[in-house]
């Protein structure tokens, strides 16, 4: 079986996509019914027993055109004032290729609803012609009427946005153009008009200097004419007429048939194969702004199909997320990912049909998602859900770009996956939490998702991963979680203040220990359900961490779950011993040294001190607090030189496991402590 690649038939623009269809489909119907056509480096490839010269044969001599018409809309050939010559054209010739398109359109001349025009109820008439057109043109005509429009019990019209409104693109009637065209390729063509040579551009990309200005509409963006569509500052459009013709077979081919399957009354928008709403994500241009009628995701394959194959996997096209139909691009990029889609898909190219150029709609491609199982998609259903409850709430002024930025996340999650991917979408998230938290009374939610999943999948081994957890589980009886402390609404709690991560992470420290001392505690309320090594505190003080992930992870991770946590310590830098002579002051549980394990309460001076940069000062209390409490601390000075003394105090806030990794060097070795987490 001969194979041939049709070159100018691409993935992309979506144009070239329907070309594809529209040629398997009228090769398999008209010529070869074991034809079939697969994709193979971004051009589709047809195996039939027609060779390139056959197949153009074919198309000049025996294809039969669809009978593409619609004569309910105006501008469609059937009023007075409409461009008739290609209608006419039709009705005129007595090729027997025409013999159903000149029977359907006497049919549609011959409606008392064309013939008086207008009525003062427009949308009773074009229902009323809709529906004669049903009952009364050929199959081929209402395969046509299938892949266009759809009438609803109540007489409403619903239309696939392939073809935009109903086989029209504002005054751009799609139908009138293909029969004008028609008629100039195969009917009446002119002796200047090279109808093979364009004929082999529009299917194998032969060059050709014969490309006519005309309308391209939304398939071909690149060939629709204006400012900065060329190599100049602006042209017109000029197109291929077989471009048109074919990709309005294609379209039939797209389709067709859905409305019987669906029923007319089933939303417009989801009435055509693998068409979604629009989401604003996943492409550079994209914006809230953005005017989208749908999104449309063009399935790829390897495999060689026939047209009836394909003509059940478009009938049949969807893809569902948990057992009900995507909705959106983003539960359609799930529902990729998660298998939820017709198998032998290799990948989608997606197009968003957007408003460009006035009121005119484009369909741009943004992007390729290839198909396949990615167990990021499990965790992304947990947090769609986690998502759909915030978004019951009312975001604060300015965080419609935040809540944006958290779904084009997702859809980076879906498309590559990745640790860094789910890093990023926590930090975006974490962005519109912060704006929440610190703008509004609303209270973070908690423990939505189980933090023991969601560290592995971003990451732990990254020590901001690690120094983000560990602040976000923060927790006592007397001074509350983290979160109250990140919470405006929470009046008593509410710390997060200061110019700078570590200005902001030490009022946090002051507050806590206000709260636990009036609350007569006995022990610092510095304990979390997670602890890093201390060595990651002197990472943290050399500045060699980024604080501003660290700040939107610690956003998002405050709504984890913390319970049945279990992990491991990850090596680290060497422990500062400044900060760990500091820190075992600042600890929540006991030193266990010796028989009878002690516990140190934090002294408020430390912090006054080394917020007015006095470090030696700072470090000679704590010593002193620890000989007092029976402890032999080494006589060295403890004032390591270069040592940041804010970002030293903010580092006392975060749980460290303590034990020998935070006493080696402080200590005598005979008083090295048991290791412990308190």
């Amino acid at each position: 079986m001969p194979s041939v690649t049709l070159s100018a038939c691409t993935v992309t623009p979506f144009g070239s996509y329907l070309k594809a269809l529209g040629v398997l489909r009228l090769v398999a119907e008209q010529a070869d019914h074991e034809a079939r056509g697969h994709w193979e480096q971004d051009a589709f490839v047809l195996q039939s027993n027609l060779a390139e010269d056959d197949l153009a044969t074919f198309f000049l001599e025996k294809y039969k055109p669809t009978p593409i018409l619609a004569p309910w809309n105006g501008g469609s050939g059937f009023y007075a004032k409409d461009n008739k010559e290609g209608l006419n054209a039709i009705l005129a010739t007595t090729d027997e290729r025409f013999a159903a398109y000149r029977k359907d359109l006497l049919i549609c001349q011959s409606f008392g609803e064309v013939v008086h025009g207008k009525s003062s109820d427009e949308k009773e008439r074009r229902g009323t012609i809709l529906r004669l057109c049903r009952n009364l043109l050929s199959d081929p005509a209402v395969e046509w009427l299938d892949a266009t429009v759809g009438i609803a019990a109540d007489g409403s019209r619903s239309f696939a946005p392939v073809l935009g409104t109903g086989g029209n693109e504002g005054r751009l009637d799609y139908t009138n153009n293909f029969m004008a065209r028609v008629a100039s390729l195969l009917i009446s063509p002119s002796p200047k008009t090279p109808v093979r040579e364009l004929l082999g551009n529009a299917l194998f990309g032969q060059r050709t200097t014969a490309l006519e200005p005309s309308a391209a509409g939304q398939f071909d963006p690149g060939r629709a004419g204006g400012a900065n569509q060329g190599p100049g500052v602006e042209h017109d459009a000029i197109t291929n007429p077989w471009d048109l013709v074919l990709t309005l077979e294609g379209a039939v081919a797209w389709a067709s048939g859905i409305y019987r399957r669906q029923g007319t009354s089933y939303r417009s928008i989801l009435c055509s194969p693998f068409t979604v709403r629009a989401r604003a994500v996943g492409y550079g241009s994209a914006s809230t702004k953005d005017e989208a009628r749908a999104e449309i995701w063009t399935p790829l394959w390897r495999r060689p199909v026939r047209y009836e194959e394909l003509s059940i996997l478009l009938r049949e096209g969807r893809a569902s997320v948990q057992g009900r139909p995507a909705e959106n691009a983003l539960e359609f990029a799930e529902a990729v990912r998660s298998l939820g889609v017709d198998r032998g898909i290799d990948q989608f190219v997606r197009y968003s049909l957007l408003k460009r150029r006035g009121d005119s709609y484009v369909a741009l491609p943004t992007g390729t998602f290839p198909t396949g199982y990615r167990s990021e998609s499990d965790r992304i259903r947990e947090f769609q859900e986690f998502l759909g409850h915030m978004d019951r709430r009312e975001l604060p002024k300015g965080a419609e770009d935040l809540r944006r930025n958290v779904d084009s996340a997702i859809y980076q999650v879906l498309l590559t996956g990745g640790k860094d991917r789910m890093r990023e979408l926590m930090a975006a998230m974490g962005r519109m939490l912060r704006r929440i938290a610190t703008t509004t009374e609303s209270r973070l939610p908690f423990r939505a998702f189980s933090a023991r999943s969601w560290l592995n999948e971003c990451g732990i081994e990254l020590v901001e991963v690690r120094i983000a957890a560990a602040l976000a589980s923060l927790w006592s009886r007397e001074s509350g979680s983290m979160a109250d402390n990140l919470s405006r609404g929470d009046e008593k709690r509410f710390a997060w203040t200061g110019g700078d991560l570590c200005e902001r992470l030490r009022c946090v420290l002051v507050r806590r220990l206000q709260m636990a001392n009036a609350a007569e505690a006995n022990a610092n309320p510095l304990g979390g359900a997670y602890a890093i090594h201390p060595g990651d505190a002197t990472l943290f003080i050399e500045g060699s961490v980024d604080d501003v992930l660290i700040e939107e992870l610690l956003f998002a991770f405050v709504v984890f779950d913390w319970q049945g946590l279990d992990f491991s310590l990850y090596r680290s830098a060497e422990v500062l011993p400044t900060y760990a002579v500091l820190k075992h002051l600042f600890l929540p549980g006991e030193i266990k040294i010796g028989s009878e394990p002690k516990r140190l309460r934090a002294d408020p001076r430390i912090l006054s001190l080394l917020a007015a940069g006095n470090i030696a000062d700072a470090t000679g209390i704590a010593v002193h607090r620890l000989r007092v409490a029976g402890f032999r601390p080494l006589d060295v000075t403890y004032n390591n030189g270069g040592v940041d003394p804010c970002r030293l105090a903010a580092a006392l806030l975060i749980p460290v496991w303590s034990g020998k990794r935070l006493a080696s060097g402080i200590f005598h070795e005979e008083e090295q402590p048991s290791e412990s987490y308190a």
